[in-house]
């Protein structure tokens, strides 16, 4: 793929190895201090973050980051209903439960996004709290198992369901999974537990 120089002349071998990569909602992927945000991307604190699945593009002649949803992945509106495949982002945990914004069902993306709600029962495994389920942030893959009361109940109860990408709580990097299935963070050394799906790190959004 060609790549654009910048006007100073100068760029960094870091930086060229991002140019099309894969990015997932909330995955930092640079700095303000380097790039400057565009479209799919917001700033948190000084960190540059996608703000949703698709593929990273460099203007280093700008120096300006985006993240663009390849055609393939646009789809028409659908809601999520019981039996319904989703998957969304973390966006609260309680000791019993988690929030998760949904913005994708089946293979389609959503225009907007809605709530479902994770309930400790619906995991599949005996956990103390949610805190070692899932994290505010990580990519979750759920089923849809009831709309009662107008709530969209998940269950991860599942080989294939549950999180599918993870990022560190202290330093918000992408985590990697070991062999003995617990997380760790290559930045900053942190090791976190949590209920994978069976394509940890290998799904496609």
């Amino acid at each position: 793929m060609p790549l654009a120089h910048s006007e100073e002349g100068l760029v960094l071998p870091s930086q060229l190895n991002k140019q099309g990569k894969f990015v997932v909602p909330g995955e930092k992927i640079g700095v303000i201090e380097e790039f400057l945000p565009g479209p799919g991307i917001y700033v948190d604190g000084g960190d540059l973050r996608a703000a949703n699945v698709g593929f990273l593009l460099l203007n280093l002649a700008e120096r300006k980051m985006s993240v663009f949803r390849p055609t393939r992945l646009k789809g028409a509106a659908c809601t999520p209903r019981p039996g319904s495949i989703v998957i969304g982002e973390t966006v609260s945990t309680q000791l019993t439960y988690c929030l998760i914004r949904i913005w994708m069902v089946g293979p389609r993306h959503l225009p907007g996004f809605f709530t479902g709600l994770l309930h400790i029962s619906n995991v599949g495994l005996r956990v103390k709290n949610m805190f070692n389920v899932a994290r505010p942030g990580d990519v979750v893959r759920a089923r849809v198992i009831s709309t009662k009361n107008r709530i969209r109940h998940l269950s991860i109860a599942n080989k294939k369901l549950g999180v599918i990408y993870a990022f560190c709580s202290q330093c918000g990097e992408l985590l990697r999974a070991r062999p003995d299935k617990k997380l760790v963070c290559d930045a900053c050394g942190s090791i976190e537990l949590r209920k994978l799906a069976s394509d940890y790190g290998r799904a496609l959004l």
